[in-house]
């Protein structure tokens, strides 16, 4: 998960990178400076400055593929794909996250819905239906992770995806896609036929 503040601007992130001597807590703390000094920090000061370091890259990493993925989002599926794993990089309990797209399919937000436990999460059709309209919507691109590391869909994948595809069409709300995103693979039910 995002250990850093996401209110921190790409410059703060890019400057903590570039020094090299801090690391940031979820709280926005500055917590040692102990990359500069290694030798006079304990090994979990050091881990924690490391941790802290990779977890600002990944962050600009997230932010430069969100960056991309506005300029690009229906011309490829490969790029939603790859945004999509790096969204989910470091997750370790199943997230559900909706990209919705405006009658155009240009890019209105990507919102993390919901959060469950390391095999599960719940979603609620009522909710994605109710953002959807909020945001005017015309067309949403669905995913959810596998921390386990299958990319495979369930039955149970399916049937939501069923479910959610129906409730949306109810209000004219197109499901292009539904990825599984797990650590070195993302499935598409658009490409296996699912939808």
């Amino acid at each position: 998960m995002h250990n850093i503040p996401v209110n921190l601007s790409d410059s703060a992130i890019e400057d903590l990178l570039l020094v090299g001597a801090r690391a940031v807590t979820a709280k926005g703390t500055l917590v040692c400076n102990e990359v500069r000094a290694p030798y006079k920090a304990s090994p979990e000061r050091r881990a924690a400055a490391l941790s802290g370091l990779l977890q600002c890259a990944n962050e600009l990493l997230r932010r430069q593929a969100f960056k991309n993925l506005h300029k690009v989002v229906m011309n490829t599926p490969d790029e939603v794909a790859n945004y999509l794993q790096i969204h989910f990089r470091g997750y370790e309990v199943e997230a559900f996250v909706v990209v919705f797209l405006n009658a155009q399919s240009a890019l209105i937000a990507v919102e993390e819905m919901f959060r469950g436990t390391l095999t599960q999460t719940s979603v609620y059709p009522r909710e994605i239906v109710k953002r959807a309209l909020a945001l005017n919507a015309g067309a949403v691109i669905l995913a959810h992770n596998h921390p386990s590391g299958l990319a495979e869909p369930s039955r149970a994948d399916e049937y939501l995806t069923s479910t959610l595809k129906t409730a949306l069409g109810m209000v004219d709300v197109r499901v292009l896609d539904h990825f599984i995103v797990a650590q070195t693979a993302c499935t598409s039910f658009a490409q296996r036929g699912l939808l």
